[in-house]
C-alpha cells in the first residue's frame, strides 16, 4: 500500500474577473423558461370516464376467467403431488 500526502489547501483556486465588459457589476443570473415556459401548461384533468356495459362485461370475463383458471390449477395441483 503506497502512503499518501495530504496537502492541506493543494488545489486552492485564485479568483479571477469574470466580466468581460470592464468593471461593469455582474449582471443578475435568470434562468431560462420560468416567466415564459417552453411548452404550454397541461390542461386539468376531466372527469373520470363512464364505465360502459361492455367494459363491465370484459371486466367480469376477466374476472371469471382467471377463477376458472386457478381452480383448474389447484385442482392439477392437487392431483400431482
Amino acid at each position: 500500500m503506497m502512503p499518501y500526502e495530504f496537502h492541506e489547501w493543494e488545489n486552492e483556486l485564485e479568483p479571477q474577473t469574470s466580466s468581460t465588459r470592464g468593471g461593469d457589476p455582474p449582471r443578475k443570473a435568470t434562468t431560462t423558461g420560468v416567466l415564459d415556459p417552453p411548452v404550454p401548461p397541461k390542461r386539468p384533468p376531466g372527469p373520470l370516464p363512464a364505465l360502459t356495459p361492455g367494459l363491465w362485461m370484459r371486466l367480469l370475463a376477466i374476472v371469471l376467467l382467471g377463477g376458472i383458471g386457478l381452480a383448474i390449477l389447484g385442482t392439477l395441483l392437487r392431483l400431482f403431488r
